[in-house]
C-alpha cells in the first residue's frame, strides 16, 4: 500500500509545458521533485493468454515539476495521496509516452514493483492498432524534412498516428521516381485521414499527396516445388500493412481482408437502392429492420477495403444524402476471399502508391476505371505517357495520353524543306526520336487527383 502506483487517465501536449498527464493516485504518495517510472502493465488480451507479468519499464524517467488537482482549472497542490486525481507535469515531451493504462510509479521502488509481481490494473493494449494506412509525401521533393517536422508535431496533439518514415528507391514503399521519399502513416478511420490532410494545410500551410488507404491483410502461404515462402512467413500467417509485401507471381497462398459490420439509417424510398450498392461492395448477411414509417435501418457484414475506398461518396449519391453509417467489428473479424493485387505502370514504371486489391471478379473492371480516370487528371507531356494495369503478370488495362507536338515542318510561316517529301520526313523522325528519347528520361508528376482516381474506382 505503500508503494507508489498513480494509473494515466488521459495525456495531452502544451507547447510551453510538454505533456500534461492526468493522473489517478491507486497507492502511495506522489510529490514534486520525486524521480518516476513509467511502466506499460500488461492488457486484458495478454492476461487472457496467461502472460500476467507482461509488464514494460520505460528505460527514462523523469522528475515531477508540478503536481495539482483540475477544479476545473488547475490548481498547484505540490502533492496527491491515494484516492485523488489530479495532474502531473515530468517534463515529457511526447503523450505517447504517458498513454492511458500507464502506470507511474518511483523509478526507486520499480524493483520492488515488478520483482514482488505486485498487482498492477490491466489496461486496454497499449500498442497502436491502426485500422488502416497511407502514405503521404511531400508536394516538391525537396520538403521532405518540412513534412516530418510537421507531422511530428502533429502527433504531439493526436496520439492515434502510427509514423514510419519509408525509402524512396522505386522498389521500396516510398513513391519511387514519382513522389520520392515519404511517411508510412497509420490511421484509426476514414475520418481521421480527413482530419490529418486538414490540420496539415491550416495549421502548417502545407499541402501533402495522401495515397489512398490501404488496410491490413493476413496472407497465409501454401507449400509449393518451385517458390519458397519467405524467412518472415515461417509457415504461419503474415499480417501486410504495405502493399510492397504482397506475395510476388508464383506463390501459392490464401488472404483473409479485414470485416465489418455496416448499419445504415436511410429514408424508405432509397432503401432499395442502398441494398444493391451494399450488394455490389460485396456485402452479406444483409438485414432490414423498420425503425418507423419513413426510415430502415439495414445491416450488412461488408469488407473493410471496400468500405474505406468510396462507399461513403456513393452512399450519399445514391440517397442524395440523407442516408447515414457507422461501423464495427465483425465476428469473424476476418474473412477468406480470392482476392488480386493490381499495380499501375506509367510509362513502364511501377508507382507502389497508386496499387490497389480488389476481387478478382471486378479487377478488370476496376482496372479500367483508374486507367481512365488518370488520362484524365495526369497533366499532358512532351512526350507520350501510357497508363497501364498490371495483375498477375498480365496487362489488364491500358491507356495513352497523348504528347504535345510542335509542328516541325513550319518555321517563321514558311514551309521547311519546300516541297521535297524526303526532307519532311527526315524532320518529323527526328522529332519522333526526341520524343522517344523525353519518353525515356521524362518525370511524370503526381496529383492528389491521381490517387483519388484509385480511392474512387468503381466507375
Amino acid at each position: 500500500k505503500d508503494i507508489l502506483r498513480a494509473k494515466v487517465i488521459d495525456s495531452w501536449f502544451e507547447n510551453k509545458r510538454g505533456v500534461i498527464a492526468l493522473v489517478r493516485v491507486l497507492s502511495g504518495v506522489l510529490e514534486e521533485n520525486d524521480r518516476i517510472s513509467i511502466i506499460e502493465p500488461a492488457s486484458y488480451d495478454q492476461i487472457a493468454e496467461g502472460h500476467v507479468d507482461a509488464h514494460k519499464v520505460r528505460k527514462d524517467n523523469f522528475s515531477v515539476q508540478e503536481i495539482g488537482m483540475v477544479l476545473p482549472h488547475r490548481v498547484r497542490t505540490r502533492k496527491l495521496t491515494r484516492g485523488q486525481m489530479g495532474y502531473v507535469i515530468a517534463g515529457l515531451r511526447d503523450p505517447r509516452e504517458a498513454r492511458p493504462g500507464a502506470i507511474l510509479s518511483l523509478h526507486k521502488t520499480i524493483p520492488t514493483l515488478i520483482g514482488n509481481n505486485m498487482r498492477l490494473p490491466p489496461s486496454v493494449s497499449m500498442g497502436q492498432h491502426s485500422v488502416l494506412f497511407a502514405s503521404v509525401h511531400p508536394m516538391e521533393g525537396e520538403g521532405f524534412d518540412e513534412l516530418f517536422a510537421a507531422v511530428n508535431r502533429l502527433a504531439l496533439s493526436d496520439a492515434g498516428l502510427e509514423i514510419h518514415q519509408t525509402g524512396g528507391s522505386s522498389s521500396g514503399s516510398g513513391g519511387g521516381p514519382f513522389l520520392g521519399p515519404g511517411l508510412r502513416v497509420g490511421f484509426q478511420g476514414l475520418l481521421h485521414v480527413e482530419v490529418f490532410r486538414q490540420r496539415l494545410e491550416d495549421e502548417f500551410h502545407m499541402e501533402a499527396v495522401v495515397t489512398p488507404p490501404k488496410v491490413p491483410y493476413t496472407i497465409k502461404y501454401l507449400p509449393t516445388k518451385n517458390y519458397k515462402p519467405p524467412p518472415t512467413a515461417n509457415g504461419e500467417e503474415v499480417v501486410i500493412e504495405d502493399l510492397i509485401d504482397w506475395p510476388e507471381q508464383g506463390h501459392r497462398f490464401k488472404v483473409k481482408e479485414p470485416m465489418v459490420d455496416v448499419r445504415v439509417l436511410t429514408p424508405v424510398e432509397y432503401a432499395g437502392s442502398i441494398m444493391e450498392l451494399i450488394k455490389r461492395k460485396r456485402g452479406t448477411s444483409m438485414k432490414t429492420k423498420p425503425i418507423d414509417e419513413f426510415t430502415w435501418q439495414i445491416t450488412s457484414s461488408m469488407p473493410w477495403a471496400d468500405v474505406v475506398t468510396d462507399f461513403h461518396d456513393e452512399l450519399k449519391s445514391t440517397s442524395t444524402g440523407y442516408a447515414s453509417f457507422d461501423v464495427a467489428e465483425s465476428d469473424p473479424p476476418q474473412k477468406e476471399a480470392d482476392l488480386r493485387k493490381v499495380d499501375i505502370l506509367l510509362n513502364g514504371e511501377v508507382v507502389d502508391p497508386l496499387a490497389f486489391v480488389c476481387h478478382v471478379d471486378v479487377s478488370r473492371a476496376q482496372a479500367r476505371v483508374v486507367c481512365e480516370k488518370l488520362r484524365d487528371v495526369l497533366p499532358r507531356q512532351q512526350f507520350v505517357t501510357v497508363i497501364q494495369a498490371k495483375a498477375d503478370g498480365k496487362i489488364i488495362a491500358s491507356e495513352r495520353i497523348r504528347a504535345y507536338r510542335k509542328d516541325v515542318l513550319t518555321k517563321a510561316g514558311k514551309t521547311m524543306g519546300g516541297g521535297d517529301v524526303s526532307r519532311k520526313k527526315k524532320l518529323l523522325e527526328k522529332q519522333k526520336r526526341g520524343k522517344k528519347r523525353q519518353q525515356s528520361t521524362g518525370k511524370v508528376t503526381l496529383s492528389q487527383a491521381a490517387f483519388r482516381a484509385v480511392i474512387s474506382r468503381s466507375g
